[in-house]
């Protein structure tokens, strides 16, 4: 059965947290007071909304193809300009924009090179584009052994829906021939995972839940779900999946 709404707007506040610390620190490097304008694109859910509004008094608005996921945002955000629109033709002018945002989402486009073109088009000279999240599920690592198989579970479904699930390893060489200046990349730091919440477990297996509908029947569902709840509990439960980021300032 396919996420809700809700269900969808918990796992894009999980995702959040995992890349916080990231995103402060970038908003310690821009002159976030003199922002004027930004956009997130492929906002969602606009889980990052109250954060972007707590740092910059910038008018912040959101893009995204999904509009069911846009009326979440709007209750997140009533202030924010949402916009439904695809971003490989971007409804705005050309140099619109002091920041463009994006987060988990180049591997949805089908075409990473021209959403970024597209997000470079739209944003004023000196302006920065940022990617703060790109997974590399190709180099997910599961430990103990038995669970490596669901990394080739989800590198399928993933690729059957579309998307790229090795896209982090593939930022640099995106950014890098696209006009930007202090281009900056890299990957988050790994470790080793501490203490789930109930939450946090629940909404990771609602999602693999459905990244892996059509390759596991329930009953082998729920008995991995079961053994990855034991390893936990045990401590002997390690997921890092690779996680990669990149910004740079707009050249024109």
């Amino acid at each position: 059965m396919p996420l809700s709404r809700e269900e969808w707007h918990q796992r894009f506040l999980i995702q959040a947290q995992w890349t916080k610390s990231l995103r402060l620190h970038f908003y310690d490097l821009i002159k976030k007071d003199k922002l004027l304008s930004v956009l997130d694109v492929g906002c969602g859910t606009g889980a990052l909304f109250p954060e972007m509004g707590s740092v910059s008094p910038s008018q912040i608005y959101g893009l995204d193809i999904n509009i069911d996921h846009l009326r979440k945002a709007s209750q997140v955000c009533q202030e924010c300009g949402l916009i439904g629109g695809n971003v490989h033709h971007l409804p705005f002018m050309t140099d619109s924009f002091d920041l463009v945002t994006c987060h988990y989402f180049l591997m949805w486009t089908g075409n990473p090179e021209h959403a970024l073109s597209e997000m470079h088009r739209i944003t004023k000279p000196g302006g920065s584009v940022v990617a703060f999240a790109e997974p590399d599920y190709g180099g997910r690592i599961d430990y103990p052994p038995e669970f490596i198989r669901i990394r080739d579970y989800q590198i399928s479904s993933l690729l059957n829906a579309g998307a790229d699930p090795r896209m982090g390893r593939k930022l640099k060489s995106l950014f890098a021939p696209e006009g930007f200046s202090d281009l900056e990349y890299g990957v988050y730091q790994g470790g080793w995972q501490g203490d789930v919440s109930d939450e946090e477990f629940e909404s990771e297996w609602k999602v693999l839940k459905d990244d892996l509908a059509g390759v596991l029947n329930k009953a082998e569902l729920q008995a991995l779900k079961k053994h990855d709840l034991g390893a936990r509990m045990q401590g002997t439960r390690l997921v890092y999946v690779p996680t990669f980021y990149a910004w740079g300032k707009v050249v024109k």
